[in-house]
């Protein structure tokens, strides 16, 4: 009888231990981050990307829209996007105006967050385009 009265004791004593230990609340310190600073917010970038998922959106018009691409840099939203073709060692700009590409017209265009890249032809003539977006 002694041994089970000393054992139902410890086992007592063993789960108020384990209940209060998961009530307690860590001491403020440990809550703080380690660095104390917010995390930084990206205010340029530079994306090399390729654009190889062309939707037809009707008679003559192919867009590659890259989602979300831009949102996270500059998160005030005063930013600066240029956009670029990259062919043959070479950069053509195709944000802020139209450019003639393999006989029709090519442009980039762009919202708070996403990159579009639009083309209008019969036959989307490509599969892909090296494309270079700069965010400032």
């Amino acid at each position: 009888m002694k041994q089970l009265l000393s054992m139902i004791v410890i086992a007592g004593t063993l789960a108020i231990i384990t209940f209060s230990s998961c009530t307690k609340e860590e001491p403020f310190s440990a809550r703080i981050s380690p660095s104390g600073y917010p995390p930084s917010i990206q205010t340029s970038a530079n994306f090399e990307l390729v654009a190889n998922n062309w939707v037809n959106y009707g008679p003559g018009i192919y867009v590659h829209t890259f989602k979300d691409l831009i949102a996270s840099v500059n998160a005030s939203g005063n930013r600066t996007v240029a956009v670029y073709l990259q062919e043959n060692g070479k950069e053509e700009q195709i944000s802020q105006r139209h450019i003639t590409y393999m006989g029709n017209e090519l442009w980039a265009t762009n919202t708070q967050a996403d990159v579009s890249i639009t083309y209008r032809c019969t036959d989307l003539p490509f599969t892909s385009l090296h494309i270079r977006v700069q965010v400032n």
